[in-house]
């Protein structure tokens, strides 16, 4: 539903622009004509980096490519070793996620997107990236020209130094920028609703596509970084208890109680997660819950420690060399991918000479 949507507004505001902008920049004297060239490179870029980002695999796991993403450890926290998937069967490798939607584990889960109608994980992560940052600058720029086009048509008509006049009382309205506004809206609405929407998507999908340059700096997914606020409830609500029992002379554990500890299933959520956040609600039996007073856990009283560290985080440099070179696609996996699928033919091999019939 939402790939309609967005084709129809997509496809919709281009449109306006070649059957309305078009012509305007034509006849306007201060927007080149250049831009309508630039204007088709630009819907080029970015119906094809929509399609590129749709149809390329974000990385499925199955048991015939474990090998080829089994290469980030398990931090015993986010992501707890000998985990098998209930619903396929295979070993839950550390940063995957079984998506609900495609119904397969996806590799260095980050999103489902619905507008992509696709998981967004290991391999196509940089391509998502790409499609935001082609709209953003596709908006951006389609404002900016229709701004110039509406504002180089106020000084050739000398618009605020015009007299307008009330349709309803039919008297005479001194021009200033608001009514030469409404004016320009009301004579010029396709472009004028055009530019509105293009300076509201511009602020929404930068905001978007900043949110995801800094957890893709920081060595976190959108699922890694709402797990990580899991964390961060866990380790203020345990935290809190630590120093109220302090306070009111309770016993308390020596020993720092590192998450590792606890069940990673009662600090971490696991639930589906879409472009804005996660999309079912937290089980019952989440510690990190915020409905769930301090009173009412059982657990024992031990300091947290220290705010545990992201082990996925390598630096701005390395992190992003992950994102636009994915681990999954460089020659070691690969090698180790191939030789996988050796052994298995080889224990294939085998298992069919031990089941033949033996010669009479």
């Amino acid at each position: 539903f939402l790939q309609i949507v967005y084709l129809v507004v997509v496809l919709g505001a281009w449109s306006v622009m070649f059957a309305h902008g078009y012509p305007w920049i034509t006849a306007s004297t201060y927007v080149s004509d250049y831009h309508k060239w630039n204007g088709y490179v630009v819907f080029l870029l970015c119906m094809s980096s929509y399609r590129y980002a749709s149809i390329v695999s974000p990385g499925y796991i199955t048991e015939k490519t474990l090998a080829k993403y089994d290469h980030y450890p398990y931090d015993n926290l986010l992501f707890v070793p000998n985990r098998i998937c209930p619903t396929v069967g295979i070993p839950r490798l550390a940063r995957s996620k079984y998506d609900r939607v495609t119904k397969v584990h996806i590799a260095r889960f980050d999103h489902f997107c619905g507008w992509l109608n696709q998981a967004i994980g290991e391999e196509n992560y940089r391509y998502f990236l790409w499609f935001l940052l082609v709209h953003v600058l596709m908006c951006v720029y389609g404002a900016r020209v229709s701004y110039l086009l509406f504002y180089g048509d106020i000084l050739e008509k000398d618009l605020l130094n015009a007299t307008f006049y009330d349709v309803a009382t039919g008297q005479e309205v001194k021009a200033d920028w608001l009514v030469v506004a409404q004016y320009m809206f009301r004579s010029r609405f396709t472009m004028a609703a055009n530019l509105l929407l293009m300076v509201v998507m511009s602020a929404v999908l930068g905001s978007f596509l900043g949110w995801h340059v800094w957890i893709a700096s920081r060595g976190m997914t959108t699922n890694e970084s709402f797990k990580w606020s899991d964390v961060k409830r866990w380790h203020k609500q345990e935290k809190k208890r630590y120093e109220e029992a302090l306070k009111n002379g309770l016993p308390v554990g020596d020993d720092n109680l590192p998450p590792t500890t606890s069940s990673s299933s009662d600090i971490v959520s696991d639930n589906d997660v879409g472009c804005v956040g996660p999309t079912a609600i937290k089980s019952q039996s989440t510690v990190s819950s915020s409905n769930e007073s301090p009173e009412k856990n059982d657990a024992p009283i031990m300091d947290p420690g220290p705010f545990p560290k992201n082990i996925y985080d390598k630096g701005f440099v390395e992190n992003w060399k992950e994102v636009l070179f994915p681990r999954s696609l460089r020659k070691d996996a690969l090698d180790r991918w191939r030789n996988s699928f050796q052994r298995m033919g080889q224990k294939v091999e085998k298992e069919i000479i031990a089941d033949k019939p033996k010669a009479s």
